[in-house]
């Protein structure tokens, strides 16, 4: 697994790496950790990472600007900004941040968000969604599920590279995903990792795809995505 540090701060960046090293060698998880003090020496490795936490301010460079141009060639990475300033949380949205870290970070701050982190990446196994399909049994991760769908009686399950239709309803499978899972229409249910914005219509999903929430749902998803957001953002 390779990780990503980004910040211009020599102190922060060495107490950082030393809890990041801690983390990944007590859970026994192989990793390379990448440090960088810009934006630009980060945007120049050859490297691929798994895992980005990026300084939301360096000196006169934007952690967004440079989360944008990650964002140009890699949607999969997980972003993680850190900062001093509560404010550009909601900026965060726009790029598909995981979480979002107040300085100063605290191991007990620090490590439910890793845990979070890997267990989308998949080096913890969660429990896959399971579906039949005729004679068939298909499993399905509920990380790479970005929205269920149903049209009459055809349940499409959306991931992030391609789709897979089954007969059924969405009440059957609904009972068992996880919490980050929404019923946000009555035709759709979608995992709230997955968005970027929202407004009074529409969710506007990472890849961008748009799907519709109900006048009806509306005021609960709202309530439900700030929330989630504020618990898995600002831990």
């Amino acid at each position: 697994m390779n990780v990503f540090l980004c910040d211009d701060h020599a102190e922060f960046m060495h107490g950082f790496a030393n809890d990041l090293e801690g983390y990944f060698r007590t859970r026994n998880i192989p990793f390379q950790l990448f440090l960088f003090t810009s934006g630009t020496e980060l945007l120049s490795s050859k490297a691929v990472p798994d895992l980005i936490f990026l300084d939301i301010k360096m000196g006169e460079e934007s952690g967004l600007n440079t989360a944008r141009k990650i964002r140009e060639t890699n949607t999969r990475v997980k972003l993680v900004f850190l900062t001093a300033y509560k404010q550009y949380v909601f900026q965060s949205f726009e790029v598909d941040a995981s979480h979002y870290l107040i300085k100063p970070v605290s191991r007990q701050k620090l490590y439910p968000v890793l845990d979070h982190i890997i267990k989308q990446l998949n080096l913890l196994k969660e429990p896959p969604i399971i579906v039949k399909s005729g004679q068939s049994t298909i499993c399905v991760s509920c990380s790479d599920l970005m929205y269920l769908e149903v049209n009459n009686k055809t349940l499409t399950l959306h991931n992030q590279t391609n789709t897979t239709q089954v007969s059924g309803k969405l009440e059957s499978v609904e009972k068992n995903l996880p919490a980050r899972f929404f019923r946000c229409h009555r035709s759709y249910i979608v995992n709230m990792d997955y968005i970027v914005r929202f407004d009074r219509m529409d969710l506007h999903l990472a890849n961008g795809e748009i799907i519709p929430v109900s006048k009806r749902k509306y005021q609960d998803f709202s309530s439900t995505f700030l929330k989630y957001m504020k618990k898995e953002v600002l831990l």
